[in-house]
């Protein structure tokens, strides 16, 4: 199985969206994999289920941070590359998938307790969302090789 494929598969197992991108590629980064699924567990839904950012386009940003940015304030250039592969993450992510806004790409308001339920019940976080997280690592793929 391939990175894109473990990552849809850990969503599908109960990792929110940022989590299973995290957990696929954590090692390749060089992070260590519980800690950084632990930090990414509040990015599901759109950050805290806010319908923001998808979670699986967060978590690949995080990847493309640890892959090429920098911890140097004044290093100018490694942001730039980091901030341009970013957007051509998000470019690429609205362009297959209509947005980069969970709210969008879930019908669902995640905050309210019902729409919730109706979300679970409807199996988006492990039909719809695996779909998401997939896509996202693909285009993760191809920016990080």
């Amino acid at each position: 199985m391939n990175k894109p494929e473990i990552a849809s598969e850990c969503m599908k197992k109960g990792y929110n969206c940022a989590q299973s991108i995290i957990k696929a590629y954590a090692n390749e980064v060089g992070i260590n994999q519980e800690d950084a699924v632990k930090m990414a567990s509040a990015l599901g839904g759109g950050v805290g289920r806010n319908g923001h950012i998808c979670g699986a386009v967060s978590g690949a940003a995080l990847i493309i941070g640890m892959k090429f940015g920098t911890i140097n304030p004044a290093d100018f250039p490694a942001k730039e590359i980091a901030y341009n592969k970013t957007n051509e993450l998000l470019e690429k992510f609205a362009a297959e998938n209509k947005s980069v806004l969970c709210k969008e790409l879930i019908p669902y308001d995640m905050k309210n307790p019902e729409e919730l339920k109706k979300a679970r019940e409807a199996g988006v976080f492990t039909k719809q969302c695996p779909l998401f997280v997939l896509s996202a690592a693909k285009i993760l793929e191809s920016i990080i090789n």
